[in-house]
């Protein structure tokens, strides 16, 4: 492999990030094709705005996802600014946001949100009709929420906040998806959030903000993750502001909804186009479960369900591309890199590449049976290093509960031969995806 950095030809001014803007699923993939093997990084240098680089070697991912002295997290989006949680923090803060709800995220906790996971699908699935339509991913965001919020914040989402909650991230992930603009303008001159955007913040904020304040009217609040932010601000060694404290509620709230419901959806989507597979986890569920819910001690027993999630993973990462900032002048690869310049590490294109995956674009979930590893270097669909996502597990056990339980009680086929996908914050279907259910 060659140690410098290659520049694409593409037409005068804008070229290359023309196209991206335009489709950047097909151009990241295609760039990791063409390039992948031959350079470490790709550039993308306009002749306006900076410079942009898709890193294509995976060893230089993690690398480069490991490294926080010299590479920061991103602003992303009209309201990043405003978020200051422990997903946009770096240094120090972010240290001290991390430790605070680190134990939110391990041992015995995982049991218990397991179990309220299980809770929650039974009651979704006890509304759905013997046979007919649901609107699978809204249901699956109405889930999800339900499941993030009783977990870590000790009280049920009821369906029209969940589905407020929904709408409002539909509209704010419409606004952020690239745009030529984006990348081209300066920041001074590109316009600011629309109305419809800062309706949707607000809504989800209000949501977030009545969670916080019935924990602050709490005697005796309960051992969760807004208690345990609300004790820290006692702390003179931990800055944290009241706004920063709803910003992590934000944070967490939607992104635990959002990227659980979407890897779910598609994975019922996946099954849909393979029936065979569909019926494999249904018999799965039922010879482990036997009509009972699932609990904690079933899910090393979901040996399938696990591949056809961690599958559903690799060709529809909801978090399908990562971006990291040069802090400072540096090195990287053998080439030179300017403060402020963008690195792109997209775990879409990296899990596509036919150099790393056999059948690269083919749907098949036993390829983990022994074929790969989980720890696949080319596989990152949460990330890595530090900043790997810290609820990795609950999702993972989320998606398996819902897959087993769910085609346990009910067949369910989306009625989609193909989805249309929007890169946004996270990857979205564009339209509604509808679903057709029928009881067993």
């Amino acid at each position: 492999m060659s140690d410098s950095v290659h520049t694409p030809p593409g037409p005068p001014l804008i070229g290359n990030v023309s196209r991206f803007a335009d489709d950047p699923l097909r151009v990241l993939t295609g760039v990791q094709e063409a390039y992948g093997g031959q350079y470490p990084v790709v550039r993308l240098d306009p002749s306006v705005g900076p410079r942009f680089n898709i890193v294509l070697d995976s060893d230089l991912v993690h690398d480069v996802l490991a490294d926080r002295d010299r590479f920061r997290r991103p602003a992303v989006g009209p309201d990043e600014q405003q978020r200051q949680g422990l997903l946009s923090r770096d240094g120090i803060l972010w240290e001290q946001q991390r430790s605070v709800l680190q134990p939110s995220f391990v041992g015995g906790k995982l049991a218990e949100y397991a179990a309220i996971s299980s809770d929650t699908v039974d009651t979704m699935i006890a509304e759905w009709p013997a046979e007919g339509t649901v609107d699978l991913h809204e249901e699956l965001s109405v889930l999800t929420l339900r499941v993030i919020t009783q977990s870590l914040f000790s009280r049920d989402t009821d369906g029209d906040r969940a589905r407020a909650v929904h709408d409002a991230m539909a509209t704010l992930s419409a606004e952020v998806e690239p745009s030529l603009a984006d990348f081209v303008l300066p920041e001074q001159v590109q316009s600011g959030p629309s109305d419809a955007f800062e309706a949707a913040d607000r809504t989800i904020e209000g949501v977030a903000q009545e969670f916080v304040d019935w924990h602050r009217s709490q005697a005796d609040p309960p051992d969760d993750m807004i208690t345990a932010l609300i004790e820290a601000k006692s702390d003179p060694s931990v800055e944290l502001s009241d706004n920063e404290l709803i910003d992590e509620a934000v944070l967490f709230m939607t992104g635990g909804q959002e990227t659980t419901a979407l890897t779910i959806t598609y994975a019922f989507y996946w099954l849909s186009q393979h029936p065979e597979m569909r019926e494999r986890v249904a018999a799965e569920a039922q010879s482990v479960l036997d009509g009972d819910l699932p609990t904690w001690d079933d899910l090393s027993e979901f040996t399938y369900t696990e591949r056809v999630v961690r599958e559903t993973l690799r060709l529809t990462p909801a978090v399908w591309n990562i971006a990291r900032e040069v802090r400072h002048d540096t090195t990287l690869a053998g080439a030179d890199f300017e403060s402020d310049e963008a690195l792109l590490m997209s775990p879409y294109a990296h899990h596509r590449d036919s150099r790393t995956w056999t059948d690269p674009l083919s749907f098949r979930p036993d390829r983990w049976a022994g074929e790969v590893s989980r720890g696949h270097n080319s596989y990152f669909p949460f990330g890595s290093g530090p900043r790997m996502c810290i609820g990795k597990q609950i999702a993972l056990t989320e998606a398996q509960f819902t897959l087993a339980h769910v085609l346990q009680e009910f067949d369910v086929v989306v009625d989609q031969a193909e989805l249309s996908l929007q890169p946004s914050v996270t990857l979205r279907p564009r339209n509604t995806v509808q679903a057709s259910v029928t009881a067993r």
